[in-house]
């Protein structure tokens, strides 16, 4: 017959000392404690509940999270994160959402329902896509563009001309 003697650990409860095989370690004290009083509460842990607890409440004014350590009231944290300079109230500009800039038209522009135009470059909705449907301007060209295009319509006329 096995003799488990060796095997496991006691609970370091007062009240308890239960030899335990699958003893929990606290990870706040390192002291070992059986199943029932493995929890912070029930070993009365001196460090436990207060050293693991991190809590924030988040600032209305600039959306920062301010630190709330165990035992402080909530406004009084509020009113010093407000008079200690850090906080900063950002204007809220809400953003307006893109529209169709085609005149008389709302529709928002989304990743599904808007298409460049080709010629002009502007983003427009399915419905004003084609460049009779808003008012579509060929972008200016540099004058190097110019001289490169117009010498590239002489050479295709010469070789029209010579045939």
């Amino acid at each position: 017959m096995a003799h488990f003697s060796d095997c496991g650990k006691h609970c370091e409860h007062p009240y308890c000392r239960q030899c335990d095989m699958l003893p929990f370690q606290c990870d706040a004290c390192n002291k070992t404690y059986c199943s029932q009083h493995f929890k912070y509460e029930d070993h009365d842990c001196p460090k436990g509940a207060c050293e693991k607890d991190r809590r924030v409440i988040v600032c209305p004014l600039c959306s920062a999270a301010v630190p709330l350590r165990p035992g402080e009231d909530e406004n009084s944290v509020f009113e010093q994160h407000a008079v200690s300079g850090s906080c900063n109230p950002k204007v809220s500009a809400v953003a307006k959402p893109n529209r169709c800039p085609v005149k008389g038209c709302k529709e928002k522009l989304t990743f599904s329902n808007s298409c460049n135009c080709g010629t002009c470059g502007l983003k427009v909705c399915l419905k004003h896509r084609f460049e009779d449907q808003h008012e579509c301007r060929t972008p200016a060209r540099s004058c190097r563009s110019m001289a490169g295009s117009a010498a590239e319509l002489r050479a295709v006329l010469r070789r029209m001309v010579r045939s």
